[in-house]
């Protein structure tokens, strides 16, 4: 399939049409809202009401299947009952979209208490729905990694393109002089504390349903306080480290220490034996996120921005930018505890 840059309004008006398909209705109309990075999403308009569109990404270098992934997460969850997600309406696989539940509600921009206890309890609703029938057939997460040895392959994968950058001399003193260092080291460290458990696959009753990409960044709060979770295009079976650690050093949040021990502390509840795990492997996921900063000198994000909607004429601000950022999250990776500190 070829590559499909930000949709044009021919497009949009050929969206319409297929919405118009999918719903049996007539006069759809499309308003173009603020999307994620791999995805553009539209307000549909139709006299049966107002629904979310979504577009997705997709491109021969990411085999991730984003739609059926998410479609299909949407549609396990509500047939379990799960009401803080958005209802899947239906969805057209040629087209690459999908009709979702218009969600009326109001980003977090300064999480409180209660927040923290309505991701913990929508998490554990989730890993209790692990057993449910129809949940075997659901998907790892997107790079989920079961084991550290298979971390530390992700992390050395993720590298290597970096590495291939060699005409930004900036980001290559960055990864030759701070970065691997840093993850020779981390991976040395998980090696001593975990010993055999290091090349060992993670058992599956230990592990968990995940959004993979969860947090206040992807949640809406519905007038009556409500949160509603949304993107599920990374949605599957995962390790429930990395869904904390994930939490605690998501640089698209800004969470209160003490709110991240709260979530750290209510997680560790409900997981007990991550506790060992996640004093190896946060380092490791901490060098994860530098990686995924660094996205940003990849072609092939490059390619997902634009369909998204985003100008390539400030790519070179936005290197900067994200090298900045990952410096910064090196720097914090080791002040930082695990526990939320």
């Amino acid at each position: 399939m070829n590559t499909s840059l930000a949709p044009t309004d021919e497009r949009a008006a050929s969206l319409a049409r297929v919405a118009e398909r999918l719903l049996g209705a007539t006069e759809a109309t499309l308003e173009s809202i603020d999307g994620g990075r791999n995805s553009r999403v539209y307000r549909l308009v139709t006299p049966r009401g107002a629904f979310a569109l979504k577009t997705y990404f997709r491109h021969a270098s990411d085999s991730r299947a984003r739609m059926d992934t998410e479609f299909g997460a949407l549609r396990f969850l509500w047939d379990q009952g799960e009401r803080c997600v958005p209802r899947p309406i239906a969805a057209a696989a040629d087209d690459d979209c999908a009709i979702y539940e218009w969600i009326d509600g109001d980003k977090i921009a300064e999480p409180a208490e209660a927040h923290i206890g309505a991701a913990t309890a929508f998490l554990s609703r989730l890993h209790g729905l692990k057993n449910r029938p129809g949940a075997e057939g659901l998907r790892p997460a997107s790079e989920a990694c079961f084991s550290a040895s298979a971390l530390e392959e992700c992390l050395r994968g993720r590298l290597e393109p970096l590495m291939a950058r060699t005409d930004h001399a900036e980001l290559a003193a960055f990864l030759r002089g701070q970065l691997i260092p840093a993850l020779d080291s981390a991976c040395a460290r998980s090696r001593s504390l975990l010993g055999g458990a290091f090349v060992r696959e993670l058992a599956h009753e230990h592990r968990t349903l995940s959004p993979s990409d969860f947090g206040f960044h992807n949640a809406l709060r519905r007038p009556d306080g409500a949160l509603v979770f949304l993107d599920l295009e990374y949605f599957g079976w995962d390790d429930p480290v990395k869904t904390i650690c994930d939490f605690l050093l998501h640089p698209g949040m800004r969470v209160p220490a003490a709110l991240k021990r709260s979530f750290s502390s209510s997680m560790l509840g409900e997981f007990p034996e991550a506790a060992g795990r996640m004093e190896a492997l946060f380092p490791l996921f901490a060098l994860k996120w530098c990686l995924i900063l660094l996205n940003e000198f990849l072609p092939s994000h490059v390619l997902r921005r634009k369909f998204a909607g985003m100008s390539e004429r400030d790519r070179e601000s936005r290197e900067t930018e994200q090298l900045a950022k990952a410096r910064a999250m090196l720097r914090a990776a080791a002040e930082t505890s695990p526990y939320g500190d």
